[in-house]
């Protein structure tokens, strides 16, 4: 690939670390995986964080547990290292971060949807939601996986990692994808450029994520408003057993709720299916 053809030229990776709260980039054309790089590059005492992996193309992006995760060119492939201590993010609150990650992306791309509609017309966008506990869904297809991981033998690490489909339409996605996922284009209709996508997720990630203002009453709230499993029927695989019920939405401590036979469990972890 041409670096003439690259969606990040010189200029939007100074942007990056002049308008986001990212210190450093590893930037790269091709890489296996983002999460998998920022890895290598956690073992390091030298590089300063936040520090932003960043890639045009992925050929082996994973999801949770086995899951691959689909991507082609056009896609936004990156992961974003943090120091926990340095971030004020202390280790009770982790489990919670795929959801406040999403939430993020959810309010960036509804800027990114809401970009030259007439405000008459803001009734009518496509809505933006939540899969408990790390995916991001648009008008029931998903557009975004967030896969957060701590680092082996390197403590006070966090990754996120996290992948949009913005101008990789899913026409062009293996067939079984084609009617479970979407894309920022197949929604607009017109191509957006990656580094402004990128820009204002990590603007609204590095909101978010504030000591000041993390976990409050408008992130939970945030949560519950974009909850796409609410009033739904769902199983969700414990691993030894699993439940059925009906979703009743998301608690202030991040748990999925799930009611069995007129009891409301509560579940910290596991694999939503749809019915």
């Amino acid at each position: 690939m041409n670096k003439k053809d690259s969606e990040f030229s010189p200029a939007d990776l100074e942007r990056l670390v002049a308008e986001t709260f990212v210190t450093s980039i590893d930037y790269h054309d091709e890489v296996g995986s983002t999460n998998d790089r920022a890895f290598q590059l956690a073992q390091q005492t030298d590089e300063q964080f936040p520090l932003l992996v960043l890639a045009e193309s992925q050929t082996a992006g994973r999801g949770r547990g086995s899951n691959e995760w689909w991507s082609s060119r056009g896609a936004l492939t990156f992961s974003v290292m943090l120091a926990t201590e340095t971030a004020q993010l202390p280790i009770e609150r982790w489990p919670l971060v795929s959801l406040t990650v999403g939430l993020a992306v959810c309010e960036a791309l509804e800027v990114l949807l809401a970009r030259d509609v007439p405000t008459t017309s803001f009734a009518v966008l496509p809505a933006v939601q939540l899969k408990w506990p790390n995916d991001v869904y648009i008008e029931g297809r998903k557009i975004c996986g967030i896969l957060v991981e701590v680092p082996r033998n390197r403590q006070g690490r966090l990754l996120l990692g996290i992948g949009i489909n913005v101008n990789n339409s899913v026409e062009k996605a293996p067939e079984d994808l084609q009617t479970s996922a979407t894309a920022l284009i197949d929604q607009t209709g017109r191509h957006v450029a990656l580094a402004d996508v990128l820009v204002q997720v990590l603007k609204r990630l590095a909101e978010r994520i504030k000591p000041a203002d993390l976990w409050n009453a408008q992130v939970r709230a945030g949560w519950r408003q974009r909850c796409f499993l609410s009033d739904r029927q769902i199983k969700i695989d414990l691993g030894m057993r699993h439940s059925e019920g009906i979703c009743r939405g998301i608690n202030d401590e991040g748990a999925l709720l799930l009611e069995v036979e007129g009891k409301v469990e509560q579940h910290v972890a596991g694999v939503v299916t749809l019915f």
